[in-house]
């Protein structure tokens, strides 16, 4: 028996009120035990020894048949009950009353009742005892024939051993409870310990899959852009080329999307304000979108508010994140018919406003019982109808929780078989009032889409370094218009070699590289003896810039940073930050090609 009442006090899948039920118990018949062989011992009366007896044979029998066929929840219940109704009213009136032991087992009951029952049942029992025991106390008091009286020397004793009982039970209570919660402190930090570590290796694991996965990507997309560079190359070879960066460009979004989704759940997602300019980040949006729809052949209207404001502070990338997710998922669905963008804002308030954005399709709309479950992860609504169609269902889940981290909200309104209204309100803080004015987004998204060079630096010496030689090529050959030298290095040490022999004006450094990565070789550079580099601008060339890598790279000492898979473009402006302004000549006309 002993056996089985520490199994159950150990187990940690036995609930906190079960493990009270058994501790009180338990302790409670030695109690009933040791007052039963004091009472014979100091020959109290034969009523209030049989009334402990038959107390203790009936709570050993329930409380057998509790621990050893589980019955405890049943078993509290009927406990409590005989507690309240039978056995205090007994002891009371047979053990002399007020002047005995028994008030201090009514204080008992009442801890009973707390520590062993929850809900109804235990708001029921607290208000019955108290009502059980004002009336013994009236009845007693009013009626003192219907009271066993105690002689002087009883009453002492048994208030005494009665003391000393429940004492002992508070003391083994309390004790057993400070050591519960030790160990439950321990196993808690124990288990944080381990959420913490396994933390560091998702950490570990987003990072280096972000950067296996983004590589090979890179040079697909960068390679791509080189073809849709040449001006000599055949419409069907532009065409493929075309296909090529938007299927690359879809494999990018679904690995996004992934990465996201588990950088979100996990916590290590942070939102990341500055100023952005509205227009522009529509326009951005709308020179993305535009192929896309077309080639679905869809209508794709944009509606910008000109009247809002025209500079904004908030997450741009987060919000072009929600509002590319919204379309991607508008084309998705829809077959025929349009798909439209409106952008507009709530009045100016204390220097803030409500940015309000709704993306509306002719699609196949979604079915009144979906609603409530379309924003869960890996959720495809009417599976039948859109077997066809690809999608990891991660996109309106990424939308939510990424609204949600920036305390806005998102809506949906559908008519099933005629199409759906998203409809996003991000708070944002205004930082130019000045409204936007009359523009064209498709104007301004067509010249985006021009490729042009942003200067020739002939002059200008730059190094990348890079393990991945497919990664060293593509750079080479995006950045071939510019003139700029360039040297590589497959390495870090191979690259202070570099910087040994010679001064460059830019260092493109890869973060993730074996035997010394980015971060050590940036270090060593800048410690360099006799190093014609250590004060050269180094730039990081990686796959995962979260905020968490950000500050990092900050703290290290690098200039800035470039995401992978990387442009032409973002190659270009980078460099144009850095590169001496005396080598650089910005006076270049285009040189047409395509993007």
């Amino acid at each position: 028996m002993i056996k089985k009442i520490r199994s159950i006090l150990a187990d940690p899948n036995v609930d906190y009120q079960s493990k009270s039920f058994v501790l009180l118990s338990s302790i409670a018949l030695i109690g009933l035990f040791v007052a039963m062989v004091s009472g014979i011992m100091l020959g109290q009366a034969f009523s209030a020894n049989l009334s402990v007896f038959v107390e203790f044979v009936l709570f050993s029998g329930m409380f057998i048949w509790a621990t050893c066929f589980n019955g405890i929840k049943k078993a509290m219940v009927i406990i409590a009950f005989l507690l309240v109704f039978v056995f205090l009213p007994a002891a009371f009136f047979t053990s002399g009353g007020a002047a005995g032991g028994t008030p201090v087992w009514f204080a008992f009951t009442t801890l009973y009742i707390v520590m062993t029952l929850s809900g109804k049942p235990k708001g029921f029992f607290l208000a019955v005892n108290l009502i059980v025991v004002c009336a013994c106390w009236w009845i007693g008091y009013t009626r003192p024939e219907t009271v066993i009286e105690f002689t002087r020397k009883e009453a002492y004793y048994d208030s005494f051993f009665t003391l000393l009982i429940v004492g002992i039970v508070m003391t083994l209570l309390v004790s057993y409870q400070v050591n519960l919660f030790r160990r439950e402190n321990e196993r808690v930090n124990s288990q944080k310990k381990e959420i913490e570590e396994l933390n560091q290796s998702q950490k570990k694991f987003f990072s280096s899959i972000s950067h296996e996965i983004r590589t090979p990507i890179n040079a697909i997309l960068g390679l791509n852009e080189v073809i849709l560079r040449q001006e000599d190359a055949s419409e069907e070879i532009i065409g493929d080329a075309q296909n090529i960066q938007g299927a690359g460009r879809m494999l990018l979004a679904l690995i996004n999307d992934l990465l996201d989704f588990s950088k979100l759940e996990a916590g290590r997602m942070d939102i990341v304000p500055s100023d952005y300019k509205v227009s522009e980040t529509v326009s951005d949006i709308a020179g993305m979108m535009l192929q896309r729809a077309g080639e679905k052949g869809l209508a794709f209207e944009v509606d910008l508010d000109s009247g809002m404001p025209s500079v904004l502070y908030g997450d741009e990338v987060r919000i072009k994140q929600i509002i590319i997710n919204l379309l991607n998922n508008a084309v998705k669905y829809t077959e025929s018919g349009s798909v439209r963008l409106s952008v507009s804002s709530s009045g100016i308030t204390d220097g803030h406003t409500d940015l309000l954005i709704k993306v509306s399709d002719t699609g196949i709309g979604i079915k009144e019982d979906a609603i409530p479950v379309l924003f869960e992860m890996f959720s495809r609504v009417d599976q039948e109808k859109n077997k066809k169609i690809e999608g990891t269902g991660l996109g309106l889940s990424i939308v939510k929780l990424l609204v949600d981290m920036m305390e806005g909200e998102v809506s949906v309104e559908s008519t099933y078989g005629q199409g759906s209204t998203f409809t996003v309100r991000l708070p944002q803080k205004v930082s130019d009032p000045a409204t936007i004015g009359k523009i064209n987004v498709f104007d301004r998204a067509k010249q985006k889409n021009i490729y042009r060079d942003l200067f020739t630096a002939p002059e200008a010496e730059i190094l990348i370094v890079d393990d991945t030689k497919m990664n060293l090529t593509v750079e080479k050959k995006l950045l071939k218009n510019t003139k700029i030298r360039i040297d590589t290095a497959t390495s870090g040490a191979q690259a202070l070699e570099r910087t040994l022999e010679k001064r460059y004006d830019v260092i493109l450094m890869d973060h993730l590289m074996p035997e010394m990565d980015g971060i050590e070789c940036l270090r060593r550079i800048r410690s360099q003896m006799d190093g014609k580099c250590r004060s050269v601008p180094v730039v990081i060339l990686t796959a995962n810039a979260i905020s968490e890598n950000q500050e990092l790279y900050a703290s290290a000492g690098f200039d800035g940073y470039l995401l992978k898979p990387v442009t032409g473009l973002a190659l270009e402006e980078t460099l144009m930050n850095h590169i001496p302004k005396e080598k650089i000549d910005a006076t270049v006309e285009p040189t047409g090609g395509r993007s």
